[in-house]
Protein backbone atom coordinates (compact mmCIF):
# COMPACT_ATOMS: atom_id res chain seq x y z
CA UNK A 1 0.00 0.00 0.00
CA UNK A 2 1.01 3.69 -0.85
CA UNK A 3 1.39 6.09 1.76
CA UNK A 4 -0.98 9.09 1.36
CA UNK A 5 -0.17 12.77 2.66
CA UNK A 6 -3.09 15.15 3.72
CA UNK A 7 -3.55 17.81 1.11
CA UNK A 8 -2.65 20.84 2.40
CA UNK A 9 -1.03 23.97 1.95
CA UNK A 10 3.12 23.42 1.76
CA UNK A 11 5.98 24.57 4.24
CA UNK A 12 7.82 26.99 1.78
CA UNK A 13 5.85 28.43 -1.12
CA UNK A 14 8.17 30.42 -3.33
CA UNK A 15 6.81 33.48 -5.10
CA UNK A 16 7.03 34.12 -9.01
CA UNK A 17 9.36 36.06 -10.56
CA UNK A 18 8.59 39.72 -10.74
CA UNK A 19 9.17 39.76 -14.86
CA UNK A 20 6.10 41.70 -15.34
CA UNK A 21 6.96 45.31 -15.06
CA UNK A 22 9.75 45.10 -17.70
CA UNK A 23 7.29 43.74 -20.31
CA UNK A 24 5.01 46.35 -19.55
CA UNK A 25 7.49 49.14 -19.87
CA UNK A 26 8.61 47.36 -23.21
CA UNK A 27 5.16 47.54 -24.33
CA UNK A 28 4.57 51.07 -23.19
CA UNK A 29 7.95 52.23 -25.51
CA UNK A 30 7.23 50.33 -28.24
CA UNK A 31 3.56 51.76 -28.30
CA UNK A 32 5.09 56.03 -28.00
CA UNK A 33 7.44 55.16 -30.60
CA UNK A 34 4.54 53.69 -32.79
CA UNK A 35 2.61 57.13 -32.05
CA UNK A 36 5.58 59.18 -32.46
CA UNK A 37 5.91 57.81 -35.81
CA UNK A 38 2.95 58.36 -36.93
CA UNK A 39 2.55 61.73 -35.93
CA UNK A 40 5.49 62.72 -37.77
CA UNK A 41 4.30 60.50 -40.98
CA UNK A 42 1.53 62.57 -40.83
CA UNK A 43 2.24 65.83 -40.10
CA UNK A 44 4.73 65.68 -42.60
CA UNK A 45 2.10 64.17 -45.49
CA UNK A 46 -0.60 67.52 -44.40
CA UNK A 47 2.02 69.95 -45.72
CA UNK A 48 2.82 68.37 -49.00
Amino acid sequence: MGKFKLAGRKAKATRAPQGGLPCVILVIVGMLLVMLFLYFVMRNNANG
